[in-house]
């Protein structure tokens, strides 16, 4: 795990099995944890990165949406 405390790579076995929807709900909650709340550039800059990372293509717009929900409701953790 990376010095800044963000979860980059899967942490669980089997994790890679998960279904595209899983995945998608995963990389926005953790999204969520490490960066909710904080100005929309960066949480659109992160959550493209981590569906890049995962090899999910998403349009413009739904991540908009889904960065959008994570800029204006942080985690309970990072509130």
């Amino acid at each position: 795990m990376p010095e800044n405390g963000e979860q980059n790579e899967p942490v669980m076995v089997g994790s890679d099995d998960a279904t595209v929807d899983e995945k998608i709900t995963g990389i926005v909650a953790q999204v969520r944890q490490d960066h909710g709340g904080e100005d929309l550039p960066v949480v659109l800059a992160k959550i493209r990165e981590r569906f890049e990372q995962a090899g999910i293509e998403v349009d413009d717009i739904k991540l908009a949406r889904l960065a959008h929900e994570i800029a204006d409701h942080p985690s309970e953790f990072n509130a």
